[in-house]
């Protein structure tokens, strides 16, 4: 068959006709790559530091993110093992408002439920117990912004508080038990207290009973307790203690303490002559940490 001009024509057209829809195609695929990943550059990455200076050097053997849409819901949550792999790792997010947690040693007999949204976290301890190791937690917010990096730095505070009970001129071979009766069960990372720090303690109580310690010359001190805070709708700390003497004899007080917060910690001082049956107790500001609390007279009627 004779190959016409116009057959040549027709053969170019259709040629051209193939190059332009796989340019096309290749722009569209292009477009479509740029507009699924036009923020993988760019995103967020946390920095760890401690709020109390006497955490600084402390073993971290866990650490957790959460990151919430403003609207609440989780969009991203990632485990490490080291404070400073969480600084190297950007997550990348488009631009918005979000809400981040951290944790570090949230282990056993710590855990972490309800991370589907922000407001439903709970840092828990599982446990009734005083002498876990400490746990931390920080939470920020912040605006990411389009084309660029955001570091978001995120102070850490301990879970638990402090409790140290001492006792003068206690009877030779007196033992003593101390129980903190409405220590919480968890902890809310998304709420607030009343100084305004994120992090609240729980309606939901936990009581949680300290080793039992044994008097020495004189003197009883408890090792460290280490409860949850009290819960947040009750105005005290309640505490009991038990003493055992050594004929076998017991003697049981209890006392409403100032609220026990979240990283508090606090040195109870008493005297065994001057105990009563329901005590009231009152602080004395050591630090932005501590307070000393002392017994200041007796409730009559603590159920009134």
């Amino acid at each position: 068959m004779k190959q016409t001009p116009f057959y040549y024509t027709l053969r170019r057209l259709l040629a051209l006709s193939v190059m332009s829809l796989l340019t096309l195609a290749t722009l569209s695929l292009t477009s479509c790559r740029h507009k699924d990943t036009e923020h993988d550059d760019y995103g967020l990455s946390a920095a760890l530091s401690w709020a109390d200076p006497s955490d600084a050097g402390r073993e971290i053997k866990d650490v957790r993110i959460w990151i919430f849409q403003a609207g609440g819901k989780l969009v991203a949550k990632r485990q490490y093992g080291s404070k400073f792999l969480i600084a190297l790792d950007i997550h990348p997010l488009p631009v918005g408002e979000y809400d981040v947690v951290a944790t570090t040693n949230l282990i056993e007999p710590f855990g972490a439920e309800g991370d589907e949204t922000f407001s439903s976290l709970l840092l828990k301890l599982r446990e009734a117990s005083t002498s876990a190791e400490h746990a931390h937690y920080a939470v920020g917010h912040i605006s990411l912004p389009r084309d660029r990096n955001s570091r978001i730095g995120l102070s850490l505070r301990r879970i638990l508080s402090e409790l140290t009970v001492e006792v003068e001129g206690a009877p030779r071979g007196t033992k003593l038990e101390t129980m903190v009766l409405n220590a919480a069960d968890a902890l809310v990372p998304s709420q607030k207290g009343a100084e305004g720090i994120w992090g609240r303690a729980s309606n939901n109580k936990q009581p949680a009973q300290g080793k039992t310690a044994i008097e020495q010359n004189g003197l009883i001190k408890t090792e460290t307790l280490r409860p949850m805070p009290t819960v947040s709708h009750d105005a005290y700390a309640y505490l009991r203690f038990t003493f055992r003497l050594a004929d076998g004899s017991l003697r049981e007080c209890a006392a409403e303490a100032p609220i026990m917060k979240p990283a508090g910690k606090y040195t109870l001082k008493m005297k065994y002559s001057e105990l009563k049956p329901f005590m009231h107790i009152k602080p004395t500001r050591i630090s932005d940490w501590e307070e000393g609390w002392t017994v200041v007279g007796e409730i009559l009627n603590p159920d009134d």
